[in-house]
């Protein structure tokens, strides 16, 4: 018999999957490389736009493609967990994402928009709406993503004229490359 969607079991699975989700953010943007392949089963297929294929390859290409843009932030809004069975859930996450890429990261950014890349010789930020569209399965009693398909609703490229941030002094600034105050701070309290 299948569980109530919203009994005590169900709650304790619809958090471990909202968990799942935020956990993709942070790694994604943070460029941790075990976070993202945590999210999957091994061997998982994902279908991101230029990349098709099983998740471990679309880590390596995140890492590659993204190694020159200096920020990105995902945001995940709407959530709807629908449980086919027991074991297996199509969980539709909205996401927003913003990036600002470098003027050398042109051929980066024309990957994700078919083509666009702003005017040459400058930094564009790209602004996107998309929907994950996942299918997590349970297994042991953990779950993960066993297949996404990213639904590209809508972006939006802009020229970056005045860089906003000029940083003073002791303020933090986040980062990409494993430095990041909040790893710092999960390696001082001994999490993770």
């Amino acid at each position: 018999m299948a569980l109530d969607p919203f009994g005590p079991g169900r709650i304790r699975d619809r958090l471990q999957i909202q968990d799942l989700m935020y956990r993709w953010c942070r790694a994604v943007d943070r460029l941790d490389k075990q976070g993202m392949l945590d999210i999957f089963w091994p061997g998982a297929i994902d279908s991101h736009g230029p990349y098709i294929g099983p998740a471990e390859g679309l880590v390596e290409w995140i890492l590659v493609r993204h190694k020159p843009i200096a920020t990105s932030s995902h945001f995940v809004g709407n959530l709807l967990i629908e449980f086919a069975s027991d074991d297996v859930a199509l969980v539709e996450t909205y996401v927003r994402t913003i990036q600002q890429y470098p003027p050398e990261a042109k051929s980066q950014l024309a990957q994700l928009t078919g083509g666009a890349a702003g005017e040459p010789g400058g930094a564009m930020d790209m602004f996107t709406s998309s929907r994950y569209l996942d299918r997590m399965e349970r297994r042991d009693g953990e779950w993960r993503i066993a297949h996404r398909d990213l639904i590209q609703d809508w972006k939006q490229i802009a020229d970056v004229k005045y860089p906003a941030l000029a940083p003073k002094e002791g303020w933090i600034i986040g980062r990409r490359d494993g430095t990041d105050q909040m790893q710092a701070e999960r390696k001082r309290l001994g999490i993770g």
